[in-house]
Parts: structure tokens; sequence; C-alpha cells
């Protein structure tokens, strides 16, 4: 039985925003070298300049790249996906992606191929898709936390640092509901979680971390994700 894939969630930076290129390296570490990369843009509504940052940042890392069309159908997705190592997401509006993910029929897909050993990477959006619930300003309504897909189970924020105005409100959901919990993620950081748990952190910037933020006797504390370990 082949091992299970990691899921790396990035809070900020990496190639979409042409910052941190050690975030993408990282993505790197865990796929063969030359390995074959694919590209997903549906939180952007497929953006051709984060397409074309794609194709110009993994150009001479891998061996085969391609991006998924924003209208492959769910059997062209499933071609397109065989045989990929590392599949990056692109940031965007969270409801927008996981409502595509969902409604063709991909999210099933990507579970599967995460669960035989693909490897899926993403920033903001594409990044926290994947846990049970997001800190998101996608509904328009301000922050407020979304359904996610339940890869990981937990709650996360990202652009933590970045975005002064999150922490009261994911801080403020914690507290007010002792059952709720999530990792709050700063731009320049990314998680990686195995399996539906976060096994370590990795930063590209100084003083960038993942934090685990939960309800401690009714209030918000928070303590620091280990760096990940490629030795354990």
């Amino acid at each position: 039985m082949k091992k299970a894939g990691k899921i790396i969630a990035i809070g900020g930076g990496g190639f979409t925003h042409g910052l941190d290129p050690t975030l993408d390296d990282f993505c790197l570490d865990f796929v063969p070298p030359q390995p074959n990369v694919g590209f997903v843009g549906l939180a952007s509504l497929e953006s051709e300049e984060k397409i074309e940052r794609f194709y110009d940042r993994f150009g001479g890392s891998a061996a085969s790249l391609s991006h998924l069309s924003h209208d492959a159908s769910a059997t062209e997705s499933k071609l397109w996906l065989a045989g990929k190592h590392l599949v990056y997401f692109g940031g965007g509006n969270t409801a927008h992606l996981i409502a595509q993910l969902k409604s063709r029929h991909l999210a099933q897909l990507f579970r599967h191929a995460n669960a035989d050993g693909l490897v899926i990477a993403g920033v903001s959006a594409g990044g926290v898709c994947w846990f049970d619930w997001a800190l998101s300003d996608s509904g328009g309504k301000g922050y407020a936390p979304l359904a996610g897909l339940g890869f990981v189970a937990s709650g996360v924020c990202p652009h933590y640092s970045e975005e002064h105005q999150r922490a009261p409100v994911f801080e403020r959901l914690i507290t007010e509901d002792p059952t709720l919990s999530g990792y709050a993620i700063d731009d320049g950081a990314c998680l990686v979680a195995q399996s539906g748990k976060a096994v370590g952190s990795f930063s590209a910037r100084e003083n960038a971390a993942v934090h685990f933020v939960e309800n401690v006797k009714g209030t918000a504390t928070s303590r620091k994700l280990a760096p990940y370990s490629f030795n354990s």
C-alpha cells in the first residue's frame, strides 16, 4: 500500500505572489527529481498571470508541467491527474474553489490521489480549502468560518501575520466555542499535513510561523507548530 501524500498549506507567498522561492523548493523536496507537476487555478478563475508564473517557476525543475483547464470534465481531470507527483493550487476565492471541487466531482478524485501518494500544495485558498473549516472573507460579509473539504481535521486561517484583522476574529471564534481549534499560518510559512493531521511546519521568512490556536479554560491560547523533519 502506498504511503499517503502530504498536503502543504501556504499562508501566503510563493511563486504566484512572486515571493519566497524557498517555499516552492520545500514543496519540491517531497517529490522525485524531475517530477510531473500540475497547477490548478480554479480559485482565481484561471488567472493567466498565475499560470504563466507556474510555468516560469517550475520550468527548470520538472520533467513535465501542465495546468488543469477550467472546463475539464471529471474524466478529463482524472486523465490529467494520472502520473502527477505534485499538484499546486493557486489562491483566490476559497468558497468558489470549494464549490468547483465539489460540483465537478474533483474533491474525491484528489482525496484518492492524495491517499495514494500525490503531494497537494497550495497558497491561501488553494491551501486552506482542504481543512474542516477556514476563516475566509470569500462570502463578501467579512471574516467568517467557511466549511472546507475535511481532508485535514482542523480549522485554519491564512495570511495571519499580514492581514491583522484576521487574528481577533479567529481567536474570538475559538474562545466562544471550546470545540473549535485551528492553525494560523503566517505569510512566508506553511503547514505540512499527512493522513488528516498536521505533522510540521516550514518558514521561508524570519519570524514567520504556523500557530496552533485552541481554547484553554475559556481563552484562545496559541503555540508554534514545530518545524517539519524529513528524518521523522
